[in-house]
């Protein structure tokens, strides 16, 4: 494999060099052109495998986990992820493994240790400082790669993702991709993820996202973290039986086996910058420890408002339950109560019931503080997929809360209405969500209104089939059903 992509990417690269033009036999010949100066090919991607190396988390002289890392200067600073390598981990020592040859393993060769990190972005650099033998590290020792420039990237441009996944075996492993959108968040921008389609399978978190001029713009990562988990991980993160817990009655959900994001290298700039200056460090959020007293069961989230952007500030200027065909943004914005730095926290985004990996937030650190609003976007090079897209909110592994929009011309809402048809039973808590979604949602009457007996609420809803559950002021659940639009107009509770 090595030897065909070699090939491909020198093809890319190469120049072709114009035939030697013969004057004609006339008497005022025509002046012949000089040549183009040649310029400088870029990097094959046999060149590039020996930036890349294996960071070995080791315990009692046994590999623990392993993840990917890219040299990035001459006297071996690696950028990684801070799930790779962090000062937290309870490890030995990490040694860094260096590639030879793409065909053969990568070998054991240096200790290293962590310089920086940051949970919030999970980057850390780390550096090898010596050899196995004890030796200081030779500079130059492991070719380097040069740093890029993330924010020049578009959608459309090619990416060469190298790494060591757990299912590429002992050797390193080369995958190629586009760029297909970017994700952004509160915090870190416009440019928080880079989507691609690339594979980027488990144990290639930390590793390398290049462009063809061989430059790095980016770190492939995936959403387990630890140093007891596999390369390839797979947990409930859903609720999918609506108990309202998340736990092993739930669907597992792969993790870290197929993401498509990569960290922009720009990102990592202050990072870097601190590092290669000798000044220690300040992580986005600081270096946040769930307090001790935190309680999740009272983190309040509203329910999602979605809309096509959001503003500045406050919520979004729409709150949809539906977009036309050939939306390319999809945002949600909520407000929330009760949280604290250094929790964990997920924004998962499914299409049609299936987890879209590559566009959510996994197992991420919050910085929000405890109180305020938070949003999450991203766009797509190609129209967003039609179908019932929702969002669900966990922290701690604990659902929140969640919502959903539908997109779609065939979409658009149709009249729907709720009857309280009962002769004394008041309605003040109304449940709608498609039944592909594994959450119930906000609550459809809002916080003043209720249902009495003859009363009805009017809610337009996209057609698809939806679950339905009706509680009384006490929250004692009246009725649990199921409908289908087409084909329902109201739904009388009697």
């Amino acid at each position: 494999m090595a030897l065909i992509v070699t090939a491909v990417l020198a093809a890319c690269g190469a120049q072709a060099e114009s035939p030697s033009a013969t004057p004609e036999p006339t008497a005022t010949p025509e002046p012949t052109s000089s040549p183009s100066p040649t310029e400088e090919a870029p990097p094959t991607a046999d060149e590039l495998t020996r930036s890349v190396v294996q960071v070995q988390l080791m315990v009692g002289g046994e590999v623990e986990s392993w993840g990917s890392g890219t040299v990035i200067s001459e006297d071996g600073l690696i950028l990684t992820n801070a799930h790779v390598a962090t000062p937290d981990f309870e490890v030995d020592e990490i040694v860094v493994a260096v590639t030879e040859s793409a065909d053969a393993p990568p070998e054991p060769s240096y200790h290293a240790e962590v310089i920086a990190s940051d949970l919030v972005l999970d980057l850390a650099v780390i550096q090898a400082v010596r050899t196995l033998d004890g030796d200081p590290y030779p500079d130059g020792a492991i070719p380097f790669m040069p740093v890029g420039d993330s924010d020049a990237v578009g959608i459309g441009d090619d990416l060469l993702i190298f790494g060591y996944p757990a299912i590429g075996g002992e050797t390193i492993t080369f995958t190629r991709g586009l760029v297909s959108g970017f994700t952004s968040d509160q915090v870190l921008g416009d440019r928080a993820w880079i989507k691609t389609d690339a594979t980027i399978a488990g144990g290639n978190s930390g590793g390398t996202a290049a462009n063809l001029a061989g430059e790095l713009i980016g770190v492939p990562t995936q959403a387990s973290a630890g140093t007891d988990l596999d390369p390839v991980d797979c947990r409930p993160m859903r609720d999918t039986d609506r108990d309202g817990d998340i736990d092993d009655q739930d669907d597992c959900v792969p993790i870290g086996g197929f993401l498509n994001g990569v960290r922009p290298i720009n990102l990592a700039s202050d990072m870097i910058a601190a590092v290669e200056s000798g000044v220690a460090y300040e992580p986005i959020g600081g270096n946040a420890e769930v307090p001790s007293d935190f309680d999740v069961t009272a983190v309040i989230f509203g329910a999602p408002q979605f809309d096509e952007e959001v503003p500045e500030s406050g919520p979004p200027a729409n709150d949809l339950v539906w977009l036309g065909s050939g939306a390319t943004d999809l945002c949600a914005w909520w407000t929330y109560e009760g949280m604290a730095d250094g929790v964990t926290w997920d924004a998962i985004w499914a299409h049609d019931g299936e987890i879209q990996e590559d566009i959510s937030y996994l197992a991420g650190v919050w910085n929000g503080g405890a109180t305020g609003d938070w949003w999450v976007c991203f766009n797509s090079e190609e129209p967003i997929e039609e179908g019932i897209w929702d969002l669900t909110l966990n922290v701690q592994d604990e659902l929140i809360n969640g919502g959903f929009v539908a997109v779609g011309d065939s979409l658009e809402p149709l009249p729907f209405s709720i009857v309280n048809g009962s002769a004394a039973e008041q309605v003040c808590y109304v449940y709608i969500t498609p039944t592909v979604s594994p959450f119930w949602g906000g609550d459809w009457l809002g916080s003043q209104q209720v249902l009495h007996p003859g009363d009805s609420q009017s809610i337009p809803l996209p057609p698809t089939s939806y679950d339905l559950r009706l509680d009384d002021c006490p929250r004692n659940v009246l009725v649990e059903d199921e409908f289908t639009i087409p084909g329902v107009t109201e739904y009388v509770y009697e």
